[in-house]
């Protein structure tokens, strides 16, 4: 679960400190930085799981277009660190199961451009560090409040001070150090690295922390619905985890429903499923994915309750959305961070609030005595949902009439100049910015101490406005 960003010298993003919940959603107009959020998170997730150079070339735009450009040129390097709990037990390839000492990891990870050839860049990662978060320096966790119980689970601190990994200056050169974890340690030449020393990793029995945290990184998900691919069929041999397009929606359905069976309930969590979509979308009775044995394909139907039944290949894309995602809240394998682009695509304005109620059901929902029946240690997987939208019918959705957030995090993004006096220019950068609801003399303080320092927080003025703008949706 990813708890707090900060890149810098990535897209749009200097100097960019976000911290966020089970359950997230960031706001903004177009071009605020909304989607490159999304990317630094992609490129996160790749760096665990392939080669720099693969890694960036799965990301939007040319590698040399990924590193900030102001008028002083591009940026020779990208900072990446991420903060995250893991989950207290990892399960490495052939099965075993080690529980983790500690659950609270900070990433970090920085890229460097160089020119090998005129005009030729080639990308290195130059830093790496993996490190624990201390108990009375874990910000997150200690900002829980009274909630901080019900993750006691989940959070284990160990007492380590020393680094999993880290970047060091050796004999010959700057070193990879993999700190000993339970066994010994290992250096590795840090001067011309194509890949991180975190996608090497795949032990969990020698370094169960680093595995964990490649774990991690790797099960994040970007969602990219393509209806298109939603409404065709899935073969027989398809992978039965939704697919970030959505392609084998077919497949995954029909597994679900595998897994799920039972004899009071013959069409399994397939019913609940058509329970929630009818709840939305009025006429529905069930869903059903049943393997063509002549073309060994599995088709998606819809069955309404007038007893008539429709394929995929005529569902509205906006039903098809909301199937792959109810797809997504019932499959019991699903874990980590999904992201997710405007939610609200093809869901008529009045479905909205509904649509978000379901949406928080997917991430972890903690508290005292809550356990996992199927788990053999009684912990829900960690799931997390990262949303972003620029409607004010999902703010709309999100805040209680106080105008506070409500189960979750809001953040709003969006463009701000900063003037450079010694150089005497501006340049533009991404800004995210909580909801959260602030006394009087805060709101004072922030205006008047400071009137050239950025605002840290989104105040009810600015949400009351965004509100006020429903009306003025296309």
């Amino acid at each position: 679960m990813l708890t707090r960003l900060q890149v810098d010298g990535f897209k749009t993003f200097e100097q960019l400190d976000v911290e966020f919940q089970p359950f997230t959603v960031v706001l903004g107009s177009n071009a605020a930085g909304k989607s490159n959020l999304f990317d630094a998170l992609q490129l996160l997730s790749n760096l665990a799981d392939r080669d720099v150079n693969e890694a960036l070339r799965h990301l939007r735009g040319e590698p040399s277009e990924l590193f900030r450009t102001t008028a002083d040129g591009p940026a020779s390097r990208i900072s990446l660190a991420a903060e995250v709990l893991v989950d207290p037990i990892v399960v490495d390839s052939y099965g075993s199961r080690v529980a983790l000492k500690h659950t609270r990891i900070r990433y970090e990870v920085v890229l460097e451009r160089r020119e090998i050839r005129p005009n030729v860049p080639r990308i290195y990662v130059v830093e790496e560090r993996v490190s624990p978060i201390a108990a009375s320096k874990d910000t997150w966790a200690n900002a829980l409040g009274q909630s901080k119980k019900a993750w006691s689970p989940y959070l284990r601190y160990s007492g380590r001070k020393t680094a999993y990994l880290s970047t060091k200056q050796g004999d010959a050169g700057p070193e990879f150090s993999i700190g000993q974890d339970g066994k010994q340690g290992r250096v590795r030449p840090a001067s011309a690295a194509e890949a991180t020393v975190l996608y090497s990793v795949t032990n969990s029995a020698e370094f169960p922390h680093l595995f964990a945290l490649r774990a991690e990184l790797a099960s994040w998900r970007l969602l990219q619905l393509d209806p298109a691919l939603l409404r065709s069929s899935s073969p027989a041999t398809a992978s039965d985890e939704l697919e970030p397009d959505g392609s084998n929606l077919a497949a995954t359905l029909a597994a679900i429903k595998a897994e799920s069976v039972t004899e009071l309930h013959p069409e399994g969590a397939l019913g609940d499923i058509a329970l929630q979509l009818g709840g939305m979308i009025g006429g529905i009775s069930g869903v059903d994915a049943d393997l063509d044995e002549s073309r060994r394909e599995y088709r998606v139907e819809l069955q309404m309750r007038d007893g008539i039944t429709f394929s995929s290949r005529v569902i509205s894309d906006g039903t098809l959305r909301i199937l792959a995602l109810l797809a997504l809240l019932h499959d019991p394998r699903r874990r980590g961070l999904i992201f997710f682009e405007e939610p609200e695509n093809g869901i008529h304005p009045a479905r909205v609030r509904k649509l978000v109620e379901i949406l928080r059901e997917m991430v972890t929902d903690v508290f005292p005595g809550r356990v996992d029946d199927e788990s053999p240690d009684g912990l829900q997987p960690l799931g997390q949902l990262l949303l972003n939208s620029h409607s004010p019918v999902v703010l709309a959705a999100l805040v209680n009439d106080d105008l506070e957030a409500v189960r979750g995090s809001i953040l709003f993004a969006d463009m701000v100049s900063v003037m450079d006096r010694e150089k005497g220019h501006t340049r533009r950068k991404s800004r995210f910015r909580p909801v959260r609801m602030i006394r009087e003399d805060e709101r004072q303080q922030d205006v008047f101490a400071d009137p050239t320092a950025e605002p840290t927080f989104v105040s009810d003025i600015e949400v009351a406005a965004m509100l006020d703008t429903v009306g003025q949706e296309a």
